[in-house]
């Protein structure tokens, strides 16, 4: 699995090792290097105190860091600071073989003007190519890879 080798949720090393037939667990730069041949993804977070996951396009800072914009309708600071995850996701209908990555980490918006300014000319594109009310970066605390009918 790309992440340390701290267990998470109580699993042991032995459940991690990718012994699923099937199952082959990914390691960290492969898992970022997967996420890089996809546009969009899902941001899971809270709303309300409630479990959200919300369609989004998104792209991958030089820092392996996730960068999504922010739709219209939402507050700048709705997730500043949260832990939130981010998983994205390519799969054959037919032979039922892909792969799946999921980043786990704290959001922090993009303030810095000049970065604003970047992100609105090669940053992800918002939903309808609108322009973007700001972005949200996301940092890989743990970034979580496997491929499936390897």
């Amino acid at each position: 699995m790309a992440r340390d080798d701290t267990p998470l949720h109580g699993d042991s090393a032995d459940e991690r090792t990718g012994d699923r037939p099937g199952t082959e667990e990914c390691r960290r730069e492969e898992s970022l290097d997967l996420l890089r041949q996809t546009a969009i993804g899902r941001l899971i977070h809270t709303y309300d105190a409630m479990p959200a996951v919300t369609p989004s396009c998104f792209t991958l800072d030089g820092r392996g860091e996730v960068v999504v914009p922010l739709p219209a309708s939402w507050r700048e600071d709705l997730m500043d600071g949260e832990v939130v995850g981010f998983q994205t996701d390519r799969f054959d209908q037919r032979t039922l073989r892909g792969w799946t990555v999921l980043i786990v980490g704290r959001s922090h918006q993009v303030t810095d003007p000049a970065a604003v300014e970047d992100l609105h000319h090669r940053g992800p594109r918002q939903w309808g190519h609108q322009p973007a009310r700001g972005y949200l970066t996301v940092h890989p605390e743990f970034v979580i890879g496997r491929r499936f009918g390897s």
